[in-house]
Parts: structure tokens; C-alpha cells; sequence
């Protein structure tokens, strides 16, 4: 999973630029945002890291920014299932790319999270902010 996601990620039309060509890992990356949307036959998938990008974006140039969230929507998607949702499913990420053709994307496992293929993927957002780090 990590080679699919860092050679989607990786790419200019997402975080490559952004990130010189090196995004951050999935384990330092929490999911906090899932939506499901019937309506457009969509997933957007929120996720938030403290690994902040190497070439920030002008406009935060002197501020304290330390945190990093982005949004990538699935688009035309195929086969949803979801069998279960928590925090233990919202750390397990697993994407995989075929060929090109489509995305298949587990979150959790297969036998309590969700599942599903996409056709598209886009990064919708992305910002960043300063996080504290106290709980």
C-alpha cells in the first residue's frame, strides 16, 4: 500500500510539489474525515499529519504553521461496503492503484471498515495550520 499511495501522492497534480516529491507516509497520516456522498457517487477522505510539507506555500511564509490537512475525493465509485467504523478501522489505510484503471481503497479491514473502487481520485483541499500539540 505505501508504494501506491507515496507514487499517488508524490505526483504534481497532488502533493509533490508541495512536498519535493517525498508525502508523508500513511502511518503519519490520521484520517479524521469521511463522507460518503450518494448524491455525486463519492468518497472524501480527510487526513491531517504534523509532517509539514518541505516547500510551503508562499502565503505561510512567517507564520507558525506545524500541522497539514488534506482531502482527496474518489470519485465514480463501485462495490461500497461498510461493515463496521471506529477509531482501530480509521488507522488502517490501505490504496492501491491498478494499472491506472482504477482505485481500490480499505479502510479497517475486510472484516469491519469500508471498502470500495474508484475510477478518479483528486485532491480536493489542503491547508496549512498551527496544531497544538498538548491533548
Amino acid at each position: 500500500m505505501s508504494a501506491d499511495w507515496l507514487q499517488l501522492l508524490a505526483s504534481s497534480e497532488y502533493l509533490g510539489e508541495l512536498y519535493g516529491g517525498a508525502p508523508p507516509l500513511p502511518d503519519v497520516c490520521d484520517l479524521f474525515y469521511v463522507h460518503i456522498d450518494e448524491r455525486e457517487n463519492s468518497v472524501t477522505l480527510g487526513f491531517d499529519t504534523r509532517s509539514f510539507p518541505a516547500n510551503p506555500s508562499a502565503e505561510w511564509e512567517g507564520k507558525e504553521l506545524n500541522a497539514f490537512e488534506f482531502h482527496l475525493v474518489f470519485a465514480e465509485v463501485e462495490g461500497l461496503q461498510v461493515t463496521g467504523w471506529g477509531a482501530a478501522e480509521a488507522k488502517e489505510i490501505h490504496l492501491a492503484t491498478h494499472g491506472g484503471a482504477f482505485f481500490e481503497v480499505v479502510l479497517g479491514s475486510e472484516g469491519s471498515g469500508i471498502a470500495f473502487r474508484a475510477a478518479t481520485a483528486r485532491l480536493a483541499k489542503w491547508r496549512g495550520y498551527l496544531a497544538s500539540d498538548s491533548p
